[in-house]
């Protein structure tokens, strides 16, 4: 019986090493890549979409439509995790400036032990940010200011590079919330209520123009993110 216990534990030891995958951090020219990568992805299902409205079948186009909102939200959560991953690498390796919430972040005994064991290797921060950040959501307007606070981002600077225009009367990051508020929202309706209204269960209007105008905000907002980063 002793034995069994003991093939047991090798088995599941070797079925931890074999599935363990690296956590990798990436560059910036790769982080936007993935992103654009992402995004010309979903920007390639208008066109399903279109043909199933030609055909008559505009109800499965209209699903499109919402499909492709929910891959949007996708694509900006994990270009701001893949981000953050940069970014507090950069502050502990010293090229960023340490922020208040970097200062603070919560470490276990486990995690500190890893650390003292790893000397120069940053291997064991990488991986713990990964396991600290993978299952909280960066697309709200909230989550996105906090993991800025973090990562010393001037969150003005990013509003201004994407939404400034001269006579807008909607301030830049007025419209910066509005619009990341506005993809979360309409992103959970559709994941978690099929798109209609929890009141009396109608289905929320969809058209083309919504998806794009979602698509070219966000779009905005990333390379705008993107050029603050590099100016660090």
């Amino acid at each position: 019986m002793e034995d069994r216990k003991l093939d047991l534990a090798a088995r599941n030891e070797d079925t931890r090493d074999k599935f363990h995958t690296e956590v990798i951090r990436f560059e910036l020219d790769q982080i936007i890549q993935h992103f654009t990568e992402t995004l010309q992805a979903i920007n390639a299902q208008f066109d399903v979409a279109d043909e199933l409205h030609e055909s008559g079948r505009v109800i499965e186009g209209e699903n499109i439509w919402r499909a492709q909102i929910v891959f949007l939200a996708s694509a900006f959560d994990f270009y701001m995790h893949e981000l953050t991953k940069y970014g507090l690498c950069e502050i502990y390796n010293e090229n960023w400036c340490r922020t208040d919430k970097y200062v603070n972040l919560q470490v276990n005994m486990k995690v500190i032990e890893v650390a003292l064991k790893s000397g120069e290797d940053i291997d064991w921060f990488l991986e713990y940010i990964n396991d600290y950040y993978r299952v909280i959501t960066m697309v709200s307007y909230e989550s996105v200011k906090d993991q800025f606070n973090l990562l010393g981002i001037n969150l003005t600077h990013v509003a201004d590079r994407a939404f400034y225009q001269r006579g807008e009367t909607e301030k830049p990051k007025d419209k910066l919330k509005r619009r990341l508020n506005e993809l979360f929202s309409r992103r959970n309706i559709i994941a978690h209520q099929t798109d209609r209204a929890h009141t009396d269960a109608q289905v929320k209007k969809i058209t083309k123009e919504i998806v794009q105008n979602f698509i070219y905000d966000i779009e905005k907002i990333v390379n705008a993110i993107d050029i603050e980063v590099r100016n660090k």
